[in-house]
């Protein structure tokens, strides 16, 4: 049975005989005929009452008459959604940040879909990368975005690179520090420092980092002795508790760091994100997760960067 040949039979009804029906579906008579005749047979069961020169539906024909109406408005309202989902008028997009990603990139590219895309439904998680890896092969989201130096060589996984941005301490202004003509570590870890979950492989760096300081402040503290991964919370701390925090440069114009001034620190700059796009490989991705996808490149790309950075 075919959605064709309930539409076929449908005409029947709606004209009234089969020379009608032939006409309303562009069909010659004997091909609209063969095609009822298919159906009956598919179904084997008599659908039409042909004598008398009319065109008159048995019980079964009355049945299947009333299942094809059905049937042929649900195809044409799925043809509809298609449409709508395509123009992103419909749908939904689960998206997993990092939280470097979800303090800048994140923001902006939410704010965007959500202004051209009104009528999306839209989720947003911060978590670390090894979880929304987890929640990615769910499939409790689309795709996500955070560093993923870690990530390089688990499978079933698609990683698409995205332009680096530079990282730098934060304080806030009039910090002591900054009157200082060089920060170094040993000053550096003279106040709170704080910063997200780290990749393992930058962890190891901070830390070979922090050995030198332990052995100038005779202490056990590593360099970063404050972990958190919302950047609201990490800001508040910089603004209330004098912390030196870890985070990105603005990737696109428009962000602010939060009346926080960057903090140069010796032996410890050149840092950079290694963002990717993370989706499952050889899954399609819905138009609402492509259309973001589309949009994080176009806020990433060397057009958008602030001037100097």
């Amino acid at each position: 049975m075919q959605l064709r040949q309930l539409q076929h039979l449908v005409a029947l009804a709606d004209q009234g005989s089969f020379g009608r029906a032939a006409q309303a579906v562009h069909l010659s008579q004997p091909a609209l005929s063969r095609s009822i005749d298919t159906l009956e047979e598919g179904l084997q069961a008599r659908l039409i009452d042909r004598a008398y020169g009319t065109v008159r539906f048995t019980q079964a024909g009355e049945l299947v008459l009333a299942r094809a109406r059905e049937l042929l408005a649900d195809a044409a309202q799925i043809e509809r959604d298609v449409l709508q989902l395509e123009g992103l008028a419909i749908g939904s997009l689960a998206v997993g940040l990092g939280p470097f990603a979800a303090g800048t990139l994140g923001r902006m590219a939410l704010s965007l879909m959500a202004q051209r895309h009104p009528q999306l439904l839209m989720r947003m998680e911060v978590a670390d990368t090894a979880s929304l890896c987890e929640r990615l092969h769910r499939r409790q989201l689309d795709l996500f975005i955070a560093d993923t130096r870690d990530l390089n060589k688990q499978p079933g996984l698609k990683l698409a690179r995205l332009p680096d941005v530079p990282v730098s301490f934060f304080v806030r202004p009039k910090h002591p520090l900054l009157r200082l003509k060089q920060v170094t570590l040993e000053s550096l870890m003279d106040y709170p420092v704080a910063g997200p979950q780290l990749p393992a492989e930058v962890a190891a760096q901070f830390d070979r980092q922090a050995r030198h300081g332990k052995s100038v402040k005779g202490g056990d503290r590593s360099l970063f002795n404050v972990s958190c991964d919302d950047a609201g919370t990490l800001r508040h701390l910089a603004l209330t508790a004098n912390a030196a925090i870890l985070a990105p440069l603005a990737p696109a114009p428009g962000h602010e760091t939060g009346a926080l001034v960057p903090l140069p620190v010796a032996g410890l700059t050149g840092m950079q994100t290694h963002y990717s796009l993370v989706t499952l490989a050889g899954r399609t991705l819905s138009p609402a997760a492509t259309a973001y996808s589309r949009l994080v490149t176009e806020l990433m790309s060397p057009a958008k960067q602030p001037p100097g950075r």
